[in-house]
């Protein structure tokens, strides 16, 4: 039946009033193959808690731990300059070479968790683009290591780019990270190109993470489907996993380890993938395709007699919350000699229950108490639509639709720095050239990397987010057309055109359920045009719940128009920026940015850019600089880039990027939009790189989360 084919393996006016209001901001196969556009009828700390610093997890800079460092070319660069902690230094690949060989070797095996470097001599010079890194197997006794090893004792962890031979000079990321999960000797970079001249190598780390001790486990079921074995939920992989079989309505799924180990955190992935079903009238909830509805997480200390550690998470209503990443903490270590997870009731592929149901467990995980190490495993994007649903109910497709028009975007910019989100496409797929909905048959991966999300789903608030883990990168999508008001609902003049007030709960149509989520950085947040405006009134709000009267001051005190008009209406055609790359003579906006802001670095290069001409912009409303002042809604945030607007009646400032001070979780925030697209040249006196601008935004802002992660990860 076709329902099984789920398991298929398959120039800048610079008046004195704007400069010195710029200077004072910048100084603070799966399921039935379908359409995902047609309708399916479908315990963490919220800060977590900081670790060691990254360079004590280290393993390239632990004292006493690396043994070697070389290259292939051993009278050029010193290769320990890549690992001294100096960004002036580098190691340089030798002239003459079709192939560049950097190795490490440590003294004792290591858990990596995750490998981040530092490339280049500039984003256009000597990043590799066609490379791979290796792993040192460890010895026959798995304890010891040894700096004379063979090719044969290597294995791949990470390849990336394409065939040597393409032509590959476009601008690269000069950070980049990697999650591998592996226990390794050593670390070996092969490069076979760059996208300009001798690679450059100017730092590398490889961050230690806690090891699952579930590896060496057995694992067994009281009934699975065919072909899908009990341990393939526990051999660290995605892709791979267990399925219940079918005719029951309750599975039981035991992990048995060797001897007893002490345990204090279990990782569950469970479900097919992410998927969502309608709300009454219009909307989408988010639900768990092939997921157990109820389960009860139990150990066994000898093996035989079971207690319960864990029940499915449950929200401030009593129902159940749709939590597909969790982290078990116990309060104290125990003794577990066994695991089981017992299962009953299950959804199908539309997210609902069903006869034919069953429960995929994609991982199970579990970790020793006197593991200090961060558990890393690769952070999921969370796609958020941040519209209102009513309106999208009525755009081609609908809200399913317009769900994965956002979500789209995100999959083509990060699979160029996310290795599993090439596979995990489906939302890609899902959409053709004119926003028409196509089949799009899911594979193994699907749900890996992205998911998606309604702005104003209830299910989505800060209990929800901090159940999850690890956290997601919750990223606020731009805007369709609507605008700021008291009532939600369609323009009576121009009905497509709709009236929102997102300050309001869920409930009441709008997202304001995510306040607490934002004010206490329960997860990092991206925000894009729109997007940013959102996070930025979040921010701004409160309460969780307001009276809509009180909104729209909230809104008038953190938003203008772009030339400082209160928002009241629909924008005039007079008050839209638009700099877009399909337009055939676009007017674009020149940004100046922060040059010694991380998120700019790759942007300011060795010219020591300060501007950009680059970023795509479409938008009529803006954040107010003043909210950014010390005592304004705002003063957590920091601008970091700014821009001008400006008419017959002079120019207003608009902030064009933030970022969060203090702890916790990052928020960043841009009003241009560099998840879509990149202008395809350069505009006039603007260096041929500048074209990149947008992706290397994007790129920098990824790795700013993952700084997040390895400080705060569970």
């Amino acid at each position: 039946m076709k329902r099984w084919r789920m398991f298929s393996r398959a120039s800048w006016p610079r008046s004195d009033r704007v400069r010195r209001a710029y200077v004072a901001m910048a100084s603070f196969a799966a399921v039935v193959p379908v359409a995902i556009c047609n309708d399916r009828g479908a315990s963490a700390g919220a800060l977590g808690h900081a670790h060691e610093s990254a360079a004590q997890l280290d393993a390239l800079h632990a004292p006493n731990l690396l043994l070697t460092v070389r290259a292939e070319d051993p009278q050029g660069d010193d290769p320990r300059n890549a690992v001294d902690g100096n960004l002036e230094t580098a190691w340089t690949g030798r002239a003459g070479l079709t192939q560049w060989r950097w190795t490490s070797v440590f003294a004792r095996p290591v858990h990596v968790g995750l490998i981040r470097a530092h490339f280049g001599g500039s984003p256009s010079s000597g990043i590799p683009t066609v490379f791979r890194w290796e792993a040192l197997d460890r010895g026959v006794d798995g304890r010891s290591c040894s700096a004379q090893a063979a090719d044969s004792d290597w294995s791949p962890l990470v390849e990336e780019g394409g065939s040597p031979t393409s032509p590959v000079d476009r601008p690269e990321p000069s950070r980049r990270s990697w999650f591998v999960d592996a226990d390794a000797c050593g670390l070996r970079l092969i490069v076979d190109r760059t996208n300009a001249g001798l690679p450059v190598l100017r730092e590398v780390e490889a961050i230690q993470s806690a090891e699952d001790i579930l590896r060496g486990a057995r694992a067994s079921d009281d009934g699975g489907y065919p072909g899908f074995l009990p341990s393939a939920a526990i051999d660290g992989r995605y892709p791979s996993r267990w399925a219940g079989a079918v005719g029951k309505s309750r599975w039981a799924l035991r992990i048995d380890l060797p001897e007893a180990q002490p345990i204090d955190r279990v990782r569950l992935v469970l479900g097919f993938d992410a998927t969502s079903v309608a709300r009454p009238g219009s909307g989408r909830n988010y639900a768990i395709a092939w997921g157990p509805i109820h389960y009860t997480l139990e150990a066994s200390e000898d093996g035989e007699h079971f207690a319960s550690i864990a029940t499915e998470p449950v929200g401030t209503d009593g129902n159940v919350l749709p939590v597909r990443r969790r982290m078990v903490t116990l309060s104290q270590a125990r003794p577990i000699r066994a695991l089981r997870l017992v299962m009953s009731g299950a959804t199908g592929d539309s997210g609902l229950p069903g006869p034919s149901a069953v429960p995929v467990v994609r991982e199970i995980a579990a970790y020793r108490a006197d593991d200090k190490r961060p558990v890393l495993a690769e952070p999921w994007i969370l796609s958020i639509n941040a519209n209102p649903s009513g309106q999208s109910h009525f755009t081609p497709g609908g809200e399913v639709c317009n769900d994965a028009y956002h979500a789209k975007f995100l999959q083509a910019r990060f699979a160029s720095i996310v290795p599993a989100m090439r596979l995990d496409d489906r939302y890609a797929r899902s959409l053709g050239m004119r926003g028409e909905p196509l089949d799009a048959p899911p594979r193994n991966e699907a749900g890996e990397v992205l998911e998606s999300i309604e702005g104003d789903d209830p299910r989505l608030d800060a209990r929800w987010l901090a159940e999850s883990s690890p956290p997601p990168i919750a990223v606020m999508s731009g805007s369709n057309d609507w605008d700021y008001a008291r009532e939600t609902g369609p323009d009576p003049v121009q009905p497509k055109r709709w009236h929102w007030d997102p300050l309001r709960d869920a409930r009441l149509g709008g997202i304001g359920q995510l306040t607490g989520a934002v004010r206490r950085r329960v997860v990092p947040f991206l925000g894009f045009c729109g997007g940013a405006q959102l996070l930025a009134l979040l921010e701004s709000h409160p309460q969780d719940r307001g009276p809509s009267e009180d909104d729209l001051r909230v809104t008038d005190r953190v938003l203008s128009r772009n030339d400082g008009r209160a928002i009241r209406g629909f924008a005039l055609p007079g008050e839209v920026v638009r700099a877009w790359p399909t337009d055939p003579h676009s007017l674009r906006a020149k940004v100046q940015f922060v040059q010694d802001d991380p998120l700019f670095a790759d942007l300011t290069g060795p010219a020591r850019r300060s501007a950009t001409l680059a970023f795509p912009e479409l938008h009529s409303d803006a954040i107010r600089p003043d909210a950014f002042s010390p005592g304004g809604l705002l003063e957590r945030f920091q601008v970091v880039a700014s821009s001008t607007f400006c008419t017959e009646q002079g120019c207003t400032l608009v902030p064009e990027a933030y970022r969060s001070r203090g702890s916790g979780w990052p928020i960043i925030g841009a009003q241009f939009h560099p998840e879509q697209r990149d202008f395809p040249a350069p505009a006039p006196g603007e260096p041929p790189e500048s074209v990149a601008d947008p992706f290397l935004f994007l790129a920098a802002a990824y790795e700013s989360l993952i700084d997040a992660y390895v400080k705060l990860g569970p």
